[in-house]
């Protein structure tokens, strides 16, 4: 990061790499988050991150519904590899409620929509999202395995699915200018 900023336009910001010029001032952050179209990368990244808690919440919730209604069903006293599956059970779940409502928050709020159909779009934001839920499946398996508890594996689950989904989602699925294969 590098000192505040007063620039030309009388901005008091700060400098960050990667996400460029941040305005310290409400009004002027409120502005940028306003943006619809190409916002700057930070408000964009806020944005996601705001989006990102609503899926977690929504995918986290499910799991905490299932302990509270169906807490048998994840008693610590099953088997690990009996863990492991519910569990995997329970993920899949909530991974298609959350990754709709994830998708649509994105959409209206987020990334500009790429162009492409609506379903085609929605198509390369699951599979990206299956391709982070695999990765999250096997840190929660390896956490399992090391004799964690299942709410840590879960939370595990979660950190490791979302550092992969902003980067592809902003440039595989909202892509503006598709390319080769992904241009359907």
């Amino acid at each position: 990061m590098s000192a505040p900023n007063n620039s030309s336009k009388g901005r008091c910001s700060i400098k960050v790499p990667v996400f460029g010029e941040i305005p310290l001032h409400p009004s002027e952050m409120l502005a940028d988050l306003k943006v619809g179209e190409n916002p700057p990368l930070w408000a964009q990244f806020f944005k996601y991150i705001i989006c990102g808690f609503l899926g977690a919440a929504v995918f986290f919730g499910i799991y905490a519904l299932v302990r509270i209604f169906y807490g048998d069903y994840l008693a610590d006293s099953l088997s690990s590899e009996v863990m492991k599956s519910r569990l995997t059970r329970v993920f899949i779940m909530a991974f298609v409620i959350a990754n709709v409502v994830s998708y649509f928050t994105n959409w209206m709020f987020v990334f500009t929509p790429s162009g492409r159909s609506r379903w085609v779009e929605f198509g390369f934001f699951i599979l990206v999202a299956a391709g982070s839920f695999y990765i999250g499946d096997l840190a929660k398996d390896w956490f399992i395995d090391l004799g964690l508890h299942k709410d840590l594996a879960t939370l595990s689950f979660g950190i490791s699915s979302a550092v992969v989904n902003f980067v592809a989602r902003k440039y595989l699925v909202f892509n503006q200018k598709p390319t080769g294969s992904l241009a359907l």
